[in-house]
Formats: C-alpha cells, structure tokens, sequence
C-alpha cells in the first residue's frame, strides 16, 4: 500500500499561445475570462479588449507591456478558475519570475528529488519549455503535467480541438 503524497505545482507559462487568435478568441469561450476582460477594461486606455481578442490587428496595436499585462491577466482568470476546483497548490511557479528556462529546469529537477508525487497543471494556455524537459531529460516515468483548460471538465469540450488544430507540444 502507498502512501505517497502528491504535490501540486501551478507552472504559469510565459503565455506566448496567449498571442494566436485563435487561442484568445477560444479563451473567450470561458466565463471568468470574459469577466476578467470586463474588470480590467479601463487599465487599456484607446483599447477594447474583447476588439483586441477576436482581431489580430487590433492585438498588434498593444504595446509590449500592455500584451504582457493581458497575458497575466488572462492566466489569472484562468487560475481563479482552477482554484475553484477546491484544491491548493504547493508551489506556484511563474515562467516570468525566472531570466532563462535552465533556473526553472534547475527548480523542477530538485522537485523532482523529492518523495512526493508531481502534479504539474500548467496555466497557459498551453505548454512551454517545460513539458519537453520533464518528458526527454528527466525522464519522469508518468506524466505528471496538466493542462488547467484540458483538465476542466467543463472546458474540455473545445479545447482538445483547438490543441489539435495548432499541434501544441502536449
């Protein structure tokens, strides 16, 4: 009988699938982006978001800081989401808070260490780096990785569609 822990660590990505228009406008899909978008309308000056998320030239109109304050804006809602299933993370890591991927390669390696079972549910959308390494370089026997839209099973419906349209790296 085991008796082993899981661990659970949300992986917030750098959001870079945030940028295809087909992921925001399927983002739209999803109740606590739309309420996202709405509360945080007034922080984009000459800029409606719901615009800025179904027009690709619209979104290229944002300014670096303001595509960035979308982006974590978006993975937010999306967390606030995932937090409503119940469930507390151990660890939260942000794909921003780190200069290049080896410093997170380096975090995930001494989790890896560890006794407990990894959870890794990603808040993305999508995956990064990350996914590839945990698969060929550590070599994790199961797999430990989630989607939070994938793993949502009100959200699911449409989103292995859009995955297979764009051949994410999962």
């Amino acid at each position: 009988m085991s008796n082993a822990v899981t661990m659970t660590v949300i992986y917030f990505t750098d959001g870079a699938l945030i940028e295809d228009l087909h992921i925001r406008k399927s983002l739209l899909r999803i109740p606590e982006i739309i309420t996202c978008l709405r509360e945080n309308q007034k922080e984009f000056l000459n800029c409606d978001l719901f615009i800025a998320m179904m027009d690709q030239n619209v979104f290229n109109l944002l300014n670096y800081y303001q595509k960035q304050r979308l982006k974590m804006t978006l993975q937010q809602a999306l967390y606030t989401r995932w937090l409503r299933q119940g469930v507390e993370p151990d660890l939260i890591i942000r794909r921003r808070d780190y200069e290049d991927f080896s410093q997170i390669a380096s975090t995930f390696v001494k989790l890896s260490t560890l006794e407990e079972t990894l959870k890794i549910v990603t808040i993305g959308p999508g995956f990064d780096e990350l996914e590839p390494f945990l698969r060929l370089k550590l070599k994790l026997k199961s797999s430990p990785l989630f989607d939070m839209i994938s793993q949502d099973p009100n959200l699911g419906w449409f989103w292995n569609d859009v995955k297979s349209g764009l051949q994410l790296h999962s």
